[in-house]
């Protein structure tokens, strides 16, 4: 083999390599940089092919399970080593990974699926994992979230920045109203939010270093029978909480949320159909994905901005504001 091939071969392998390092080091970091260790691999997937994206992924998929082993063995303090949380923990950071790179580089067979549809498939199965951790051992989750709200509480009280008082019967209901907020689509938002942000992110900083080729939301339009999942989610959601059917308002609720995602994803189309018919230059292009980023992160202006583009959404399903497909 030639050198100038061997050239190549290497480069095609480090490059990869530091996305997923990059990627292992955010997430292993905790707390803020937590929430970004996807943008590494979304970057390198927007700037690189199909197979070099699928390569960081797996890359960062060993990196992580490789960290989690080494901790096992290192601080176990001589007790029987937890296999199974190890395979759980390994297992559900390389499942988000590995959805990740479908939602930021999908195979060619799949590429008419639109990346906001991607995002809500991806959200969903995330949540489901984050429900099975859950139930897996709840009393020590509803012992977790005890602490946190007294932490909280212990936190106010000291910096006075509110002087009311809790006992332990409001620390419970607090608790209890939180899961229930959490189960009934809030939990599931979050998911979606956080593939949606970290998309959005690697898109800017992807066109930072050259054009990028990226699905464009100005091209995507909700299959016109969902409002009618919108409304029956609704009304199963009343129903169910009349009749006393946690299980299935849970159900009714999340598939709302979905509903809920997608009209908005379409408000936002809406909104890049027009700017993109006055913006033609790269710089403004990339300003707008700044913008939605944003937007997405900055609190009270991204309930304002998200409601008007969830209208907006919604009302094309009776308003032509868009050419159409």
């Amino acid at each position: 083999m030639s050198k100038d091939r061997l050239g190549q071969n290497a480069v095609a392998l480090v490059l990869p390599l530091i996305s997923a390092i990059i990627s292992v080091a955010f997430f292993q970091m905790g707390g803020f940089f937590i929430l970004l260790f996807l943008v590494p691999l979304g970057v390198f997937a927007y700037g690189n092919s199909t197979k070099r994206a699928w390569i960081a992924c797996a890359a960062a998929v060993v990196g992580n399970t490789l960290v989690f082993l080494a901790a096992l063995m290192l601080f176990h303090d001589h007790q029987a080593v937890d296999w199974s949380a190890f395979a759980w923990k390994g297992g559900s950071v390389g499942l988000v990974l590995v959805f990740w790179t479908w939602i930021t580089s999908p195979p060619p067979q799949i590429r008419g699926f639109p990346t906001a549809n991607r995002i809500v498939v991806s959200g969903v199965v995330v949540f489901i994992l984050f429900l099975f951790d859950v139930f897996r051992d709840y009393p020590a989750f509803l012992q977790q979230m005890e602490n946190s709200v007294k932490n909280a509480i212990d936190f106010t009280a000291a910096s006075g920045i509110a002087g009311i008082e809790f006992d332990a019967i409001d620390v419970k209901d607090f608790v209890r109203i939180t899961i229930s907020f959490i189960l009934n689509g809030a939990g599931l938002a979050v998911m979606m939010l956080f593939f949606a942000m970290n998309r959005q992110l690697s898109v800017l900083f992807a066109r930072l270093g050259k054009p990028v080729k990226a699905s464009r939301l100005a091209d995507y339009y909700v299959e016109g029978w969902f409002i009618w999942l919108l409304i029956f989610a609704f009304v199963g959601a009343v129903f169910f909480r009349k009749t006393g059917v946690p299980a299935m308002e849970v159900v009714a609720w999340n598939m709302a949320t979905v509903c809920l995602f997608l009209y908005t994803a379409q408000g936002v189309g809406i909104v890049s159909y027009y700017l993109s018919k006055t913006a033609r230059s790269p710089i403004v292009r990339l300003f707008q994905v700044l913008l939605v980023v944003i937007v997405i992160i900055s609190p009270a202006i991204n309930l304002f901005a998200c409601g008007g583009l969830l209208v907006l959404g919604i009302a094309e399903n009776w308003a032509r504001l868009r050419k159409q497909r």
